[in-house]
């Protein structure tokens, strides 16, 4: 299949044909490593079972404490489970690299699970619209280029380390998906996007230099806060059709607290949800066109938003100097 998957106008035959053709011969034959897996799967889980029943059996023994029944059986359980699944961890690693390559380059993209740059993580901290952390993870990136404009996407997970009286936590600051479109030409200015925060606004308000903008639509008013340097640039970035589209993606990413910013050269967006560009359950069949259609979904809505930019009804961009 050579002819490029346009998302933007994408037809349920389309889709059938890009699974029929490329995707379902990936998916049958690692069914049959899924089966294997599957076998091995269920023979390490009942030796778990048995495993974490003498633990707590003998807990109770030494201690006659239910603590340390649940602590003995529950942890025994835990680890045992991990290595139980570890097969079939394997097949969804294998099925999920060889589809969403293949997804990648239907819609003439690149697709790497690790060991990318990340999408703007520098620029969105500066602009505290990601929260600072002491590791974090980033995997899935979908490159590429789409009306002149490179783009990059992929998930995110942030994590920052907590003193506790018995020790140490990591508690999740960040998990959700990072986006970057970049233009051929600096913006003069900076915008940036926030989720409303009802009484708390003010406090945003506090920590900025921008200026709030007006969105001129009480139901986007009520969405978002738009801050910016350049009030006359904001207003063409920010218009209502790319609003809307902020909108329709952290719904259709089941996400919350969506933030972005015109910065430079650069479009960054921060969404807070779950993993994304994920194969499935490895419970049930893996030849199911359901899998890669929810995954196609999801990179259109992300390519839908990067179109809203690029056709604003409210006409070109001011003009602005050459990024240099």
């Amino acid at each position: 299949m050579s002819t490029k998957l346009d998302l933007l106008s994408l037809s349920e035959e389309a889709l059938a044909r890009l699974y029929a053709e490329r995707i379902e011969p990936i998916l049958r034959t690692q069914e049959s490593e899924r089966g294997k897996a599957m076998i091995v799967f269920r023979g390490r889980a009942v030796l778990v079972v048995l495993g974490a029943m003498a633990a707590a059996a003998l807990a109770w023994w030494l201690f006659q404490d239910i603590f340390y029944v649940l602590f003995a059986g529950v942890g025994i359980g835990s680890i045992g489970l991990v290595y139980a699944y570890q097969p079939l961890q394997e097949v969804a690693n294998a099925t999920k690299q060889q589809s969403l390559t293949t997804i990648a380059e239907a819609i003439g993209c690149d697709y790497r699970l690790a060991g990318f740059q990340t999408a703007g993580v520098r620029q969105l901290e500066e602009l505290k619209l990601l929260p600072s952390c002491d590791r974090a993870s980033y995997q899935d990136c979908f490159s590429g280029k789409h009306a002149g404009c490179a783009f990059s996407f992929h998930d995110g997970h942030r994590e920052r380390r907590v003193k506790t009286k018995n020790g140490e936590r990591w508690d999740t600051v960040f998990r959700g998906q990072l986006i970057r479109v970049a233009f051929p030409k600096q913006f003069l200015g900076t915008t940036v996007i926030r989720r409303d925060a009802g009484l708390f606004n003010f406090m945003q308000r506090w920590f900025t230099e921008l200026q709030r903008v007006g969105l001129g639509d009480s139901r986007l008013e009520k969405a978002f806060e738009v801050y910016a340097s350049d009030q006359v640039e904001a207003r063409y970035l920010i218009h209502p059709v790319f609003m809307e589209r902020l909108l329709a993606l952290e719904q259709a990413f089941d996400g919350k607290n969506l933030r972005g910013a015109f910065v430079g050269g650069d479009l960054l967006v921060a969404i807070e949800g779950g993993d994304k560009f994920e194969i499935g359950t490895m419970f049930s069949s893996l030849v199911d066109i359901a899998r890669v259609r929810t995954i196609v979904t999801d990179i259109a809505e992300i390519m839908r938003l990067i179109e809203a930019v690029l056709t604003a009804e409210q006409g070109a961009l001011p003009a602005s100097p050459e990024a240099g």
